[in-house]
């Protein structure tokens, strides 16, 4: 199956992959594949010929395409492909890498963000490219040289009218004929050049491109997109810097170069589609989390029912080590499509973890919040405070002296990491959770912005249902799982329910090894068994520092 090229202005627009492409592919599922509308021409070639080469149901190990951004291009993303095949046979592996060739080199001829191809005969106005360079702080000079998506360029600066003189006839003529052009575009928004003054235009233009970008809606992976932080506060960072000491100018120069690299724009991931079956699956396998999941459960109602945006108020999970609360935060994030960045607050000896060092530090540092942002792909991102009722009380130190601002939504929206105060970062997307073993040391002022859930040590029943779980999602998830039996056999089960869900998970690992070493295709109790003489050793000691009583 070959795709025509197409011309789609929605960035980032999933559905479409998942609608018009994967639904052809149905073997991808359970793989990520994280990619542009605009690319889906390449990667839908490449998907056909991966089908080609290894048949209708390919016999995968692993698969990954995401795509990056080219240094110095703007509309230019590469396809990155990751991809092990079970099959042993040297041509078709060879053939496969020649499929993974072809997809990268025609990714890059196509506009990542629309699907266009750079070197059409699309008319190019020049005062729409010169409003599109300074509006993105694009380099005059770069964008002689870059790949030009001029589809995104006239899409991006509709409304834009340049000044002209009322001596120059031949620009008035010109100015008319675009007018004309954008009124036949948008009959509902004409724009009176004449009357409006040029810094007006460009204010309002600037405003409608902002709107049409948080406007951009999606029902699968991504969402709309928001602008992160204002272009301009990056050339406020550089001249607040002019002057500074050699170390203080080169960070600013390649911090402010780094970022330049992307765009202020940033994705909402959206609710997952099938919601409701995926919160079935995490009440199954995670009992002991009922009153957690079912208030999940409820934020994706009332997303369903509005802007599809995934997000959840700020909540606590308190209950004993070892009872699955990050491993059940890292299968909703999973779930969720987004990425999980989990913070030791234990080990956090101070508030820059979060919000960075002062400025004036000679060895200052960003904080995990800008990096995450500045530099992800995601706005609202899930930040994992874990441990967060070992936070240091030193009023020294204070590691959540910023969660005050950063747990209010209109003081998160103009957040500031103390290493680069110049930038106002959007903060107010990220999703808030934390984890506890008891919440008596936690600060009021911190514990009353998180709602709160006790979660209880699982009951016997409830563990049996984790154990086979686990057994199950080992089976599925190791290259090894086809060897073993289907289900985990009952005593065995009895076994394990004697330890903690985090214990569960190791156990079971190290207990396929003894009874793969012995060619057995089930477990035994002794497998189990054994995990536990090792931990009596390891507590009796080794070598000479071993003691018999």
């Amino acid at each position: 199956m070959k795709l025509r090229p197409m011309i789609n202005p929605i960035i980032f627009n999933a559905q479409s992959i998942q609608d018009d492409l994967l639904s052809y592919f149905l073997w991808t599922k359970g793989w990520k594949i994280q990619v542009s509308s605009g690319l889906q021409i390449p990667l839908g070639n490449l998907l056909a010929d991966i089908q080609d080469i290894l048949g209708s149901e390919p016999n995968l190990s692993f698969l990954r395409i995401v795509e990056e951004q080219k240094v110095s291009e703007f509309f230019v993303r590469r396809l990155r492909i990751f991809i092990e095949s079970d099959d042993t046979n040297t041509a078709k592996n060879e053939a496969i890498e020649y499929a993974i060739t072809k997809a990268t080199i025609a990714s890059e001829e196509l506009c990542y963000r629309c699907g266009g191809i750079f070197h059409d005969d699309t008319p190019v106005n020049n005062d729409y490219l010169a409003y599109y360079e300074s509006m993105h702080n694009i380099n005059e000079y770069s964008m002689q040289f870059m790949k030009v998506c001029i589809h995104c360029v006239n899409q991006a600066c509709k409304g834009y009218m340049p000044e002209a003189s009322s001596n120059d006839s031949e620009s008035i003529e010109k100015q008319k004929e675009t007018e004309t052009q954008v009124k036949k575009e948008n009959k509902s928004s004409e724009i009176k050049t004449e009357t409006i003054p040029k810094k007006q235009q460009e204010k309002d233009s600037e405003k409608t491109v902002i709107e049409d970008l948080n406007n951009n809606k999606n029902n699968d992976e991504f969402g709309k997109s928001i602008i992160l932080y204002d272009l301009k506060s990056l050339k406020k960072l550089e001249e607040n810097y002019e002057g500074a000491s050699r170390e203080q100018v080169s960070r600013i120069k390649n911090l402010s170069k780094k970022l330049k690299e992307s765009t202020p724009e940033r994705l909402l991931v959206s609710i997952p589609d099938e919601w409701q079956k995926q919160c079935d699956e995490l009440q199954h396998n995670f009992p002991n989390f009922n009153e957690v999941t079912q208030f999940i459960r409820h934020q994706f109602a009332l997303s369903s029912v509005s802007d599809q945006q995934l997000r959840f108020p700020p909540f606590l999970l308190v209950g004993d080590s070892g009872i699955g609360k990050t491993e059940y935060m890292l299968t909703l994030a999973n779930l969720c499509n987004t990425t999980l960045e989990v913070i030791d607050i234990s080990n956090a000896q101070s508030g820059s973890t979060l919000s960075g060092s002062e400025s004036f530090w000679g060895n200052t540092k960003t904080g995990v919040i800008f990096n995450s942002l500045m530099f992800g792909d995601i706005a609202n991102q899930i930040f994992m405070l874990d441990e967060i009722d070992k936070a240091s009380e030193n009023l020294a130190h204070q590691p959540l002296g910023a969660l005050h601002g950063l747990l209010e939504v209109r003081q998160a929206q103009q957040f500031k990491d103390l290493s680069v105060p110049e930038i106002l970062i959007d903060a107010s997307h990220i999703i808030w959770i934390a984890t506890a073993n008891s919440v008596e040391s936690i600060e009021k002022p911190i514990l009353d912005r998180f709602l709160v859930f006790h979660v209880e040590t699982p009951t016997k029943t409830q563990m049996r249902n984790i154990v086979n779980n686990q057994y199950e999602r080992y089976l599925k998830q190791s290259a090894a799982g086809q060897f073993f039996e289907a289900e985990i056999r009952s005593d065995v089960v009895d076994e394990l329910c004697k330890y903690h869900p985090r214990s569960v998970k190791k156990r079971l690992s190290l207990a396929f090894g003894f009874a793969a070493n012995e060619k057995r295709n089930y477990l035994t109790v002794c497998d189990i068994q054994n995990n536990k003489l090792n931990e009596e050793r390891k507590k009796r000691g080794v070598g000479f520092m071993s003691v018999d009583i």
